[in-house]
């Protein structure tokens, strides 16, 4: 009977340990053909871990981009809807500009990744909005 327990025991905690380790994500880029002003390349990324999910997000401007800014959201699925549970949000003075944020959140949950970037050339400016699941 100890033996049984005992192996069920250490299967249980090889398991844990497997999946504690084990990540998956999602990838987003800008489509060749995709024509845009100011905006030359976009992408995003989530990695759901078994603790916490982890966004990424990044815009490359045009030479006459002055600024960019990335909105990255962590949503999560709930009664058939997404809502916001984190939002980080930052100012890049040049062309580039590139986030990562991670937040603890459960692996019995769906999440997606909302991110908007944004291309400032004087006063004129171009957004992005996409999403990662």
């Amino acid at each position: 009977m100890r033996s049984k327990i005992s192996t069920v025991i250490s299967l249980a905690l090889i398991l844990v340990l497997v999946f504690s380790v084990y990540s998956f994500g999602v990838s987003v880029i800008s489509q060749p053909g995709e024509k845009m002003t100011y905006i030359d390349s976009y992408s995003g990324d989530i990695i759901h871990g078994v603790l916490s999910t982890t966004v990424k997000a990044g815009i490359n401007g045009k030479a006459s981009v002055t600024s960019v800014k990335i909105k990255m959201e962590l949503q999560k699925l709930s009664d058939g809807s997404y809502s916001t549970v984190e939002t980080w949000e930052q100012t890049f003075s040049g062309r580039n500009g590139s986030m990562e944020e991670s937040k603890i959140t459960s692996p019995l949950n769906t999440y997606r990744l909302k991110a908007t970037v944004t291309a400032y050339s004087g006063s004129d400016s171009e957004s992005k909005t996409f999403y990662a699941y």
